[in-house]
């Protein structure tokens, strides 16, 4: 008798509430059936376990500035773990720039029991194993704060409406030394997370609802007009506003209300 495969599920979870800060959400794709995963510019590093009957590889993915789309194996388990800009300094021996469009493997930049989690894949407990895991991380090495912290909840209390230089003022910085530090903690050009942060906005005003004419939404988030926001998306989504889909596809750049 043939055996069924096992269904394909996706799911996103979020930390426990002493994590919120650093980390934005656990995904965990199971019996992956997609050939490509498309990996969209948002500041964020993360971590990503890779598991298959055979064993597991494990990476950190920085940043990236463009959409990129990565391979995937059908049948393969994947975990990923997202830190919120910036925030990835505080688990991993790597400044953000140093890894940005690019990944590096796991056991060189963090401590961290990928065969234990990857034993747990499939688990009712694999989340709770992960709090644990990241909790102990921050216990070993207890958070630094940074005035970048500050500018980034700026940028996105804004909705990325914000120039360099009003910035570098609000936070009595030099516009040359707070571009180079924010580089460095974040993994993108700080005018280049203003455009992630205002298209994320731009790409929830466009889902929640759907029915907005997409020339009020350019207005809304801040854009010159709906060419600009059409040039922005076409950048940083692949896609234009227009072809915006409301699924997983796009989870990075909305959240679920």
């Amino acid at each position: 008798m043939t055996t069924a495969p096992s269904p394909s599920t996706f799911s996103v979870r979020p930390p426990a509430g002493g994590l919120a800060r650093y980390v934005s959400q656990y995904w965990l794709s199971l019996n992956n059936t997609s050939p490509v995963y498309a990996a969209l510019p948002d500041g964020c590093v993360d971590l990503v376990l890779e598991v298959t009957a055979s064993g597991y590889r494990s990476w950190i993915y920085g940043s990236t500035t463009q959409p990129t789309a990565i391979p995937c194996t059908a049948g393969t388990h994947y975990l990923g773990i997202r830190f919120h800009p910036g925030q990835s300094r505080h688990f991993i021996a790597a400044a953000a720039h140093e890894i940005t469009d690019g990944r590096e493997d796991l056991r060189t930049l963090m401590r961290f029991p990928a065969e234990r989690v990857a034993a747990h894949i499939a688990s009712e407990t694999l989340f709770d194993e992960l709090d644990e895991i990241l909790i102990a991380a921050l216990g070993r090495a207890p958070p630094v704060e940074s005035y970048i912290d500050g500018i980034i909840q700026h940028i996105d209390a804004h909705h990325g409406i914000a120039r360099v230089d009003d910035v570098a003022v609000r936070f009595g910085k030099s516009r040359r030394q707070m571009e180079r530090v924010f580089l460095q903690t974040v993994g993108v050009p700080l005018k280049f997370f203003c455009m992630i942060s205002r298209l994320k906005h731009a790409a929830d005003l466009i889902v929640h609802p759907a029915s907005r004419a997409l020339t009020t939404i350019a207005h809304d988030a801040g854009y010159s007009d709906q060419a600009h926001m059409t040039r922005d998306f076409t950048r940083l989504a692949g896609v234009s506003p227009g072809q915006l889909r409301p699924d997983d596809a796009f989870f990075q750049y909305h959240s679920p209300r």
